[in-house]
């Protein structure tokens, strides 16, 4: 069974608020409760709705708007003019190797003299290198242009700039010290003025392209879009803005690519095959393309997914495509061993009760400890920094919690590092290997000084609380309004409470999986729960509480099915006579009743009043019951729901025929 995680369920709504939602979503066909969503991440104009909706290509901002992008553009066109020769120098995972493509493929239709180079992983590490600057200008390379990299190599760019001519463009975050060169492009520089500050190093490629197709022709430039969302999407930036703009425009055109490479690997991973018809989920980009091509740069060389996505022969695309496909099952094995071996290194080192888990090892493969780090932190829920070390250096890959900023942790302790970059959650770095020690009680006693215990309990964010019978069809694929989906923009999650189980079994090869059919009221719904844990199987006969994701079933009709994440079950008893009549006098006692009152604040009024007989679950409950007994009558008018109570009652309240007691009481 799996590992229990222990979630903090965190609403983005709450009941306690009424917010009405503005009659615009009408307007633009969204359902309620869809709209409620947009209405909660901010979507709170129509002018902002139109943008998330319908923002297309011709909304981008002004290319040149974005600092060092006219000397830029004036250097590349005058070495196409003069014949020279051009390197892009490109990162080795799925954002460097994007951007490669993109910028080449870019400047090769201008008419480029142009190549690449990306380091390799092991041998060389990330960024620029002096050694492999020397080797580019001894091939007669007069044009140096970076793609997500260079922005932390002042130093180096200063003792090579009199022997080639070097622009960077990178999305990472600026370190004190700008390199001095013809030209640095990256967003976060404060005078920058780009409106959007969140590409990844893809989407400035894709922009530099865009700025010299407009100065050269007067056109836009759409090439290459697929790879802009393929690279934006792997590298975990926000999904908002531009960058939705970029994801979506280019998602769309996966399934008439003209890019020989990325249509084979999108085939061969069995994305898209001759029974597709829309291609519009983010996740499955994240969690069935990117990792195929990520693992050239893992444990292979990052040329061969530039050369699969610049290749215009089909047979070699098709080869390209499988040699990934073989490569990133390499990746696994070698991933599972590590991550085995780190487990085993926290005990040796008796650190699991560390803020931040620092774990090196002997020799263990660069290529894959950001994914070790990654598996790390979600067993423990802890910032897990990976070294492998090797000649006596130890080379780290970092990722954190949304609590801990691993940026500005490690440049706290930059004094025993010999070089770190990257961003708020993820980054890398090398030290001497004399130094970890030092630095793990460094980088845990600053740890101590951000972190409270309740932020290494992951976040379940939910979007709201609803009954069953709200997960009707058209609202569930209503939410494709939302995709794609990703950083920023997540895949809304749900919760309903007071759920009763009516079926559970066992699904699956190894029975790691259940499906439960769960009740409420007169609504049942079918739930799945992926990889099990103990703690969260139920039985027939348990109220649980549930988060989860709703989904469309194609399968004999449409109907709307359940993705389980987490689960509490309810323990205590749940509804007793004397419950109920206690509850019932304190309603008749309310005046407010007769003429209506809000949900949510006859709610809160009874469970000030009997808190200390009824939990909110169980007062949710008996509000039900009172609801089929037609003690209390439910209304909804302009966004809110309420209830009313009749004056006088025909007859006695009979509990045996109220199905939700029955079904509920203990």
């Amino acid at each position: 069974m799996a590992k229990k995680v222990n979630y903090r369920w965190k609403f983005r709504s709450d009941s306690d608020v009424n917010n009405e939602i503005p009659s615009f979503f009408q307007r633009h066909n969204i359902p309620e409760g869809t709209a409620k969503i947009l209405f909660r991440r901010g979507i709170k104009t129509e002018d902002a709705l139109g943008h998330f909706l319908y923002d297309t290509l011709d909304d981008l901002a002004d290319p040149f708007l974005m600092k060092g992008m006219e000397a830029a553009v004036e250097r590349i066109l005058s070495a196409i003019e003069k014949k020279e020769k051009i390197v892009i120098y490109g990162d080795y995972d799925v954002d460097g190797i994007t951007a490669t493509s993109i910028m080449i493929r870019g400047l090769k239709k201008l008419g480029a003299n142009v190549d690449f180079y990306i380091p390799l992983r092991e041998e060389e590490g990330y960024g620029l290198n002096e050694k492999a600057i020397h080797y580019l200008v001894d091939q007669g390379f007069a044009l140096l242009i970076t793609v997500d990299c260079g922005i932390a190599s002042a130093d180096l760019v200063a003792k090579v700039s009199h022997l080639i001519d070097i622009i960077i463009t990178d999305h990472h975050q600026i370190p004190p010290n700008i390199p001095q060169c013809v030209s640095v492009l990256d967003t976060h520089r404060d005078d920058c003025m780009y409106p959007y500050k969140d590409m990844a190093g893809c989407g400035v490629a894709y922009t530099v392209c865009r700025a010299l197709f407009l100065r050269k022709y007067g056109e836009r430039y759409e090439d290459t879009l697929e790879l802009v969302a393929l690279g934006t999407i792997a590298d975990v930036v926000s999904l908002t803005g531009e960058n939705r703009i970029l994801v979506r425009e280019g998602m769309a055109r996966f399934l008439c690519t003209p890019i020989k490479g990325l249509s084979a690997l999108l085939s061969i991973t069995g994305l898209v095959n001759e029974n597709t018809k829309t291609f519009h989920s983010a996740e499955q980009v994240s969690f069935g393309l990117a990792p195929r091509l990520n693992a050239a740069g893992r444990i292979a060389h990052a040329k061969y997914g530039v050369e699969l996505m610049l290749t215009d022969d089909g047979e070699t695309a098709e080869k390209l495509a499988r040699k990934l496909y073989e490569t990133n099952n390499e990746r696994r094995v070698i991933e599972k061993d590590i991550y085995e071996e780190a487990i085993k290194r926290i005990e040796e080192l008796h650190t699991e009760d560390d803020m931040v888990l620092v774990i090196d090892g002997k020799d263990w493969h660069p290529g894959v400890i950001g994914i070790v780090a990654s598996r790390v932190l979600e067993l423990y829920h802890k910032p897990a920094l990976i070294l492998t070390i090797r000649d006596g250096v130890g080379k780290g890959s970092c990722r954190s919690i949304p609590a801990f900023n691993i940026y500005k942790a490690l440049s706290h302790c930059s004094d025993l590092l010999i070089q770190f970059g990257g961003h708020t959650m993820a980054a890398g770095f090398s030290i001497k290997e004399e130094n970890i020690p030092a630095f793990r009680q460094k980088i845990n006693q600053y740890a101590k000084s951000i972190l409270k215990p309740e932020d290494f309990l992951p976040i379940l964010e939910i979007e709201d609380r609803l009954a069953l019978s709200e997960f009707t069809v058209p609202f569930v694929e209503s939410l494709d309004l939302l995709e794609p989906f990703g950083c920023d923009n997540p895949k809304p999650l749900f919760a309903a409470r007071n759920l009763y189980v009516e079926i559970a079994r066992y699904i699956g090869q190894d029975n790691k999986h259940i499906k439960y059919q769960l009740g409420q009221q007169n609504s049942s719904i079918d739930v799945l729960l992926w990889n099990v844990c103990q703690e969260n199987v139920c039985h027939v006969g348990d109220v649980v509480d549930m988060v989860f994701e709703p989904e469309i079933n194609n399968w004999y009709g449409k109907r709307v099915q359940l993705i389980g994440k987490d689960l509490h079950i309810q323990r205590e008893p749940f509804l007793t006579r004397e419950l109920l009549v206690s509850m019932f006098l304190q309603l008749k006692k309310d005046p407010m009743l007769l003429e209506g009152k809000a949900v949510y604040k006859v709610e809160n009024d009874i469970y000030r009043n009997l808190k200390s007989k009824m939990t909110k679950n169980q007062i949710e409950i008996a509000l039900s019951v009172f609801e089929e007994l037609k003690i209390l009558k439910r209304c909804h008018q302009s966004g809110t729901d309420y209830y009313q109570m009749p004056a006088k009652f025909g007859e006695k309240m009979d509990l045996t025929s109220s199905c939700i007691y029955e079904q509920y009481k203990k």
